[in-house]
Parts: structure tokens; C-alpha cells; sequence
């Protein structure tokens, strides 16, 4: 019981220390970040596309709706949907808006999480994994744009994009960057204990040796199998863990990306039904809105797939 304590103890202590150093880098990215949105990056990224996407043939309605996404991919889907309730877009031009709108909407989380979280935890580990989720956006985004250009309408008028409020000031970008610090810093000091006491008490060399006939069919640790738990439980969990698994040399860089990989195919589902589907369906219906976040989430669980297959097979 003593040695148990001690245990407990020491690996405070190693959270402690190590999650003000990541939180010393983490907090401010996250603030420049939220400071140059504040002060319009977003919009201006949507400006300097606007007029390559007016020349080629996609309807407005989803040129306007792509650009929004930039700044907000809830509001660039209530455009659409708005857009289709008034009969400018038809069903065809939806889905493949849908998909065009991948990659505007991984882009927005790139500068709020993954540049800011998971490259100062994961490091070059974590580039790949960003990498990686950007692929797959460009991919679904050129699919859309296949679909729209082959059977969107020419018709594309002027318009204009909508200011965003520029009066967002530093006390605005520090309340941001402090909430979400605070969210992550519970988190990380959390899970980088239970990681550290966990190992120390010998907790994976038990649970390596449940699920080893698994995981030896596909020559891995079973430390993935738990990354890949926990992922399906929370993302910003899951990004630590990866990296004390890192850290601590348990996991390798290609068993981290395949842990998270598959972390995501298993709770893709939950994601999609939990939030995706709520908002698809509340915007264009019961049934077109499950049909596109059933492609949407088929094309993605596709892509993870042939992602670890490769992985596997090729490194």
C-alpha cells in the first residue's frame, strides 16, 4: 500500500512538472491563433479564394456556402440549406457541397486544435496525423467538387461575402485561450498521472497480455488497443495519452497514428450520430440528411482504412 502511495505520488509530480511545460507552449499558439482570427485570417482566406470559385461551373449557393465554412462551417451549411429550401440547389448539388465543404471545415479546426494542441503533445508524430486528416479532407473536397462540377448549374452571380466583427480585442483572445486551458489542462494533468501510475503499477503489461492475440495478428502493441479506447471516449484524452505513450517509449510513431487511426473508425459512428446527424437532419430533413452524413462517414471510414492498410503493409 506504501509503495502504492509512493507511486501515486511520484507520478503527481512527474504530471505536474510536465504539463506546465506543454501548457507553456500550448496556451500561446492557442492565443496568437484566436488573436488572428479575431482579427479576420479566416475571412481573408475566403476573400482571396472567392474569385478563382466564381470562374468555375458551381452553382453560388455552394461556392458562398464553401467560403463560409472558412469562418464557419455551421453557418456555410445553413446556407445551403437555406439555398436548397428555396429550390437554388437541388439534392445532387447538396451532397457534393457537403463534400466540398471537408476541407474549409478541417481547416478551421487545424488552426484551433491541431496546430495549437497536437504538434506542440505529438510533435513530428503529430504533422503525420494532421497530414493525414488534411488528406482526407482534400480528398472528400475533390469528390464534391468532381460532383458539382459535372452537374451543378453555370449560374453564378455576384455576391458578397459577410463581414465578420473585427472588434473582437485581446481580452477576447485571452478569455478564449484561458477556457480552453483550463479544459485541457485537467485533462493532461489527468491522463499524463493515470498514464504515468498505470505503468509504474504494471497495469499494460497486464492488459498487453488480454488483448496480444489481437494485436499480434497485426504485429502491434496492445498499448494501441487502449489509445484507441480512449479515443473513442475524448479526442484532446486520446492526444495526451499518445503522447506519454511516446514519450515513454511504449508506443512506436506508427502504432500512435494507427492507434488514433482506428480510434476514429471505431467511434465514427457515435461521432456522426451524436453530432453530425442532429445538425444534417434539423437542416435538410430526415432523409437527405442522413444520406449525407452516410457518405460523408463512408468515405471517411473508407479512407482510414486504406490509411492503416498502408501503414501495415508499407512501414
Amino acid at each position: 500500500m506504501i509503495v502504492m502511495i509512493a507511486e501515486l505520488l511520484e507520478s503527481l509530480k512527474i504530471s505536474g512538472i510536465y504539463t506546465i511545460k506543454l501548457l507553456a507552449i500550448i496556451l500561446p499558439t492557442i492565443f496568437i491563433i484566436n488573436f488572428l482570427i479575431n482579427l479576420g485570417i479566416l475571412s481573408n482566406i475566403s476573400k482571396l479564394l472567392s474569385p478563382l470559385l466564381k470562374r468555375v461551373n458551381i452553382n453560388q449557393v455552394s461556392t458562398y456556402s464553401f467560403l463560409t465554412c472558412f469562418l464557419s462551417p455551421t453557418v456555410g451549411y445553413t446556407i445551403l440549406a437555406t439555398g436548397y429550401k428555396e429550390g437554388k440547389v437541388n439534392e445532387i448539388e447538396v451532397i457534393g457541397s457537403s463534400l466540398l465543404n471537408s476541407f474549409p471545415s478541417v481547416f478551421s479546426h487545424l488552426l484551433t486544435f491541431f496546430i495549437p494542441v497536437v504538434i506542440p503533445i505529438l510533435g513530428f508524430v503529430g504533422v503525420i496525423f494532421i497530414l493525414i486528416r488534411l488528406l482526407t479532407s482534400i480528398i472528400k473536397s475533390l469528390i464534391g467538387f468532381i460532383i458539382l462540377y459535372k452537374f451543378s448549374s453555370s449560374e453564378n452571380k455576384d455576391f458578397k461575402l459577410e463581414k465578420i466583427d473585427k472588434k473582437k480585442n485581446l481580452r477576447d483572445s485571452l478569455k478564449k485561450t484561458l477556457k480552453f486551458g483550463k479544459r485541457l489542462g485537467i485533462i493532461m494533468f489527468s491522463m499524463i498521472t493515470l498514464v504515468t501510475f498505470l505503468s509504474k503499477v504494471g497495469f499494460f503489461n497486464t492488459f498487453a497480455n488480454l488483448v496480444k492475440p489481437i494485436t499480434n495478428l497485426l504485429n502491434l502493441s496492445p498499448n494501441v488497443a487502449i489509445l484507441a479506447l480512449t479515443e473513442t471516449l475524448n479526442v484532446n484524452a486520446a492526444i495526451v495519452m499518445a503522447g506519454e505513450f511516446l514519450r515513454n517509449n511504449l508506443l512506436t510513431p506508427k502504432e500512435i497514428i494507427i492507434g488514433l487511426i482506428i480510434g476514429n473508425i471505431v467511434s465514427f459512428s457515435s461521432k456522426y450520430i451524436r453530432h453530425s446527424l442532429p445538425l444534417q437532419t434539423s437542416l435538410f430533413g430526415l432523409r437527405l440528411g442522413t444520406k449525407i452524413v452516410i457518405i460523408n462517414a463512408l468515405i471517411t471510414l473508407f479512407l482510414d482504412i486504406i490509411y492503416i492498410v498502408i501503414l501495415l503493409k508499407f512501414f
